[in-house]
């Protein structure tokens, strides 16, 4: 009877002592193999703790070319941002948006030394999918790592990014900032060795969201001018570039600029909408190109 008794104690004991992934304070860290219940979010299926739901969100900034082809036309760094959507057991699920692609991504995450660390795999069905290896900061509220592309022939087959936690709020009256009047919009035309495409101060004082245009204030802007004044409306919605002039642009030169989307569509206003309708009449007939050393 004794042994029964002591035996019943030591199981109520080592039963008290266990520690999930579900407490308030931050788990320990433990390894799931690939594969595994555990790793496929079939087991534990319990509420996530606010100190984790804290880290979702919106994390952006540079996504920066290491590994490249240097004979390629690559692009050295774009924006990017991704998204931490919610954990079940030790998975992680988000997506990322950058360069017109919006990818879903999925797999571990750990807790080791205050931080969590996780390695986390895109679909593989298109042709830039990758896997993201990053370490997410609660306290300071940033996420670091690398991205490695499946395909090894890619112009950039490895990126890093350095990102900071933010909000994404649409701002009508966001607005193209002085000072990037006269930047180059576009590489040289070998056809025009004396005339390259900029841009002019007018994008500074056109805000394409928050005022009804008239012809009058666009009848007189070079096609440059125009692109930018248009592609400005999609900016301010999030909208994730694949056309590289404007991804230039807007992730290098705009400090506001968030990429979070890839199709805005249905979130435009009545004004952008007849604004965008009537920029695209005057581009059709706009001219390109700058004399080399000013209009």
């Amino acid at each position: 009877m004794k042994k029964v008794f002591i035996l019943l104690i030591f199981a109520l004991l080592v039963s008290c002592n266990k520690e999930t992934f579900k407490t308030e304070d931050a788990p320990e860290s433990k390894s799931v193999e690939s594969g595994s219940k555990e790793a496929a979010g079939e087991v534990r299926k319990t509420e996530t703790p606010d100190s984790i739901k804290k880290m979702y969100g919106y994390y952006t900034g540079d996504f920066t070319a290491v590994k490249f082809n240097e004979e390629s036309e690559f692009t050295y760094n774009n924006r990017i941002t991704i998204s931490l959507d919610s954990i079940d057991g030790y998975t992680l699920y988000g997506h990322s948006v950058a360069a017109g692609n919006n990818r879903p991504f999925a797999g571990k995450i750990d807790y080791i030394n205050n931080s969590y660390q996780a390695k986390v795999s895109e679909p593989g069905d298109d042709k830039y999918d990758g896997e993201f290896s990053f370490t997410i900061y609660p306290d300071s509220q940033k996420v670091a790592g690398v991205w490695n592309s499946y395909k090894k022939d890619l112009m950039v087959t490895m990126r890093e990014y350095n990102l900071e936690k933010r909000e994404f709020a649409y701002n009508k009256n966001s607005s193209i900032p002085e000072g990037k009047n006269w930047n180059t919009l576009y590489e040289s035309n070998p056809k025009f060795p004396d005339k390259i495409e900029q841009i002019s101060g007018e994008i500074s004082n056109i805000n394409a969201s928050n005022t009804l245009l008239k012809n009058s204030d666009v009848d007189n802007l070079y096609k440059g001018d125009l692109e930018v004044i248009r592609n400005s409306i999609y900016a301010r919605h999030g909208y994730s570039f694949k056309n590289r002039k404007m991804r230039y642009f807007f992730d290098n030169s705009i400090e506001w600029y968030m990429p979070v989307s890839t199709d805005v569509r249905n979130n435009l206003t009545d004004i952008e909408k007849k604004n965008i309708d009537l920029i695209k009449r005057f581009e059709e007939h706009a001219e390109n190109y700058y004399d080399e050393y000013g209009r």
